[in-house]
């Protein structure tokens, strides 16, 4: 009797392969210039059509190989990357694994001609669906030149998921530009039925590179970082709060030059912009982590975007300290006016801004502002003669030197040295009111309002269990709350700074929130959360707001001494700057 278990063939092994290495056309356009890169190349030129589907040539200057070699590397798992097993543990080249090329020639009609540097001639190879049909020797420049036609003619169920051309086209821009920002001495030339899509020359630097790939006013709005620890190095460019973006497609991490997917890093990065962007708002960068080899894992999957990295908590640790540093260094992150097209650089979430749910009665709008924004806020008092204005400067941003009135009872119109800013009151006095609130509970003893009625917190049983795990937290930012009985909690004192608001819908607000996993579960988080609540619903000035003179000249100063001065705790803009060459421009007089 048969036995059941039988070995597959190469070719059908080749095509399990392909599934594996080959997820569309620009997988195999990574896979070819990773090659080409391995082989020593500095210059190579992309020719596609068809978004690939077509046409996939990509030819290079690089070292080439022999005709035994050109043969060999047609078979499975034949590689000159590595030798033994401990290898896998020090890759310092792009592919390793031996997998691509007989893997893409499984899947379409392929040939490759190559000439090493010594040879007098070249090989050529043809392959159709895996099989070899011709091998001779070819005239050719040095190096290695590779097209792929007809990608998945024998595989019909796997071309028919591949989307519209257009689509397919930017995933293999994508690749090329991932690469491109990793090789700056490289030159890149991509080509799409007959339109040149990029050609980008050799350069000295990254901020070079990202301005031919993403144009001058991306790149005006990024940061360069650097910064290192023992056996870890990261530099980059990260971009100012306005570059930020609904999706994380303007993100892109390398690992000793190797572009991956590592969303660990990304959640570093996210957490260096801590109360700078909206939610659901994420930054721009373009990162790059040097580390031994033996720190990196890049045998996880056939694509070899994703890795597992041995110290990624350190890691991630590096990457928020040095991104917040660059940040709070810089000084000045407010939105500018792009005139180009008359936009403004503001990133707004796709859904639109909501205000936090919170149930706190509504405050009945200000027929004026006085001097004194807040009871909860201390600061000089307002010179009586309106005449006198100080020159006020905001962060290291422009400096005010006079204020024009207000907008539509919303925003504060105010000249600077160079144009004039326009101040968001409401997002402005939010932020007036976090810091004030969060020096409150920061202190060492924030002080507590006891109250006159105890207060009965009454809660389910789950929201009991979590209530219970959090008092103590709750409790050492001035809330005074025990349990009373199985369900029940009692509520004896509310921090000072939140005396006016309802103990009880600001307890049962948060558990709801912890419930959901929307809240902070630490110190710090609860209280830019409780902070960030308040100051936007209850203590803050609203949009519709009259003011008035001194009164917004208050509102400007006490913003200029915020540690973050340019946007509320939700991550809105307080201002935005417009030059005067800017509105020039829009004029015609420049």
């Amino acid at each position: 009797m048969m036995g059941k278990i039988h070995v597959l063939s190469e070719q059908v092994a080749n095509k399990i392969a392909a599934g594996e290495v080959i997820e569309r056309p620009a997988s195999i356009v990574k896979e070819l210039i990773e090659n080409s890169l391995d082989a020593g190349a500095d210059h190579m030129e992309i020719v596609v059509k068809h978004g690939g589907k077509s046409l996939i040539r990509v030819a290079d200057n690089g070292s080439g190989m022999a005709a035994d070699d050109a043969q060999l590397a047609m078979q499975r798992h034949a590689t000159s990357k590595i030798n033994t097993a401990e290898d896998l543990f020090q890759i310092e080249s792009f592919g390793f694994r031996g997998e691509a090329l007989p893997s893409i020639a499984a899947v379409s009609r392929f040939s490759l001609q190559t000439r090493t540097p010594d040879a007098v001639s070249g090989t050529e190879l043809v392959v159709e669906g895996g099989n070899l049909v011709k091998a001779k020797e070819c005239p050719v420049a040095q190096g290695t030149v590779i097209e792929v036609r007809d990608l998945f003619f024998n595989t019909p169920a796997r071309r028919k998921f591949l989307k519209q051309d257009s689509t397919e086209m930017g995933h293999i821009l994508d690749a090329v530009t991932s690469i491109a920002l990793a090789n700056l001495k490289v030159r890149f030339l991509l080509e799409s039925g007959g339109n040149k899509l990029l050609d980008l020359l050799p350069v000295d630097d990254l901020s070079a590179r990202a301005r031919a790939i993403f144009g001058d006013a991306w790149t005006d709005q990024t940061l360069p970082i650097q910064n290192e620890i023992p056996h870890i190095r990261l530099f980059g460019l990260i971009g100012k709060p306005s570059l930020a973006s609904g999706n994380r497609t303007q993100q892109f991490f390398f690992i000793n030059r190797r572009y991956v997917k590592a969303y660990g890093l990304s959640h570093g990065l996210q957490a260096g912009y801590h109360g700078l962007l909206m939610q659901h708002q994420f930054p721009a960068a373009v990162l790059f982590l040097e580390l031994n080899p033996q720190y990196v894992d890049v045998n996880v999957h056939p694509t070899k975007q994703q890795v597992r990295l041995s110290h990624e908590v350190l890691i991630k640790s590096l990457i928020e300290k040095t991104v917040a540093a660059a940040l709070k260094d810089h000084g000045d992150l407010a939105p500018s006016f792009e005139s180009k097209g008359g936009r403004l650089e503001v990133p707004l979430s796709s859904s639109g801004y909501q205000e936090p749910k919170f149930s706190f009665e509504e405050v009945t709008a200000m027929p004026s502002m006085p001097a004194k924004i807040s009871e909860t806020t201390v600061d000089e008092p307002i010179p009586a003669d309106a005449t006198t204005f100080q020159a006020i400067k905001i962060g290291k941003g422009p400096k005010i030197i006079r204020i024009l009135g207000q907008i539509q009872r919303t925003f504060i119109l105010a000249e600077t040295e160079d144009g004039y800013i326009i101040v968001d009151q409401h997002a402005a006095h939010e932020r007036v009111m976090f810091e004030s609130l969060m020096r409150n509970f920061q202190s060492d003893r924030p002080a507590v309002q006891g109250l006159l009625m105890e207060e009965i917190v009454e809660l389910h049983s789950r929201q009991v269990e979590i209530l219970k795990k959090h008092l103590t937290v709750l409790n050492k930012i001035g809330f005074e709350v025990e349990l009373f009985g199985e369900k029940v909690f009692v509520v004896r004192g509310i921090p000072s700074v939140l005396k006016e608001e309802n103990p009880v819908v600001v307890i049962k607000q948060f558990v709801d929130e912890l419930e959901t996993g929307k809240a902070q579960t630490n110190l710090q988080g609860y209280q830019e959360d409780i902070a960030a609540l308040i100051a936007c619903k209850r203590k803050s000035v609203k949009a519709y707001d009259a003011l008035t003179l001194l009164g917004m000249q208050s509102l400007l100063e006490q913003l200029s001494r915020c540690e973050n001065p340019f946007n509320c705790p939700h991550g809105r803009p307080s201002f935005i700057k417009y030059s005067l060459l800017d509105l020039e421009k829009q004029f015609k007089r420049k």
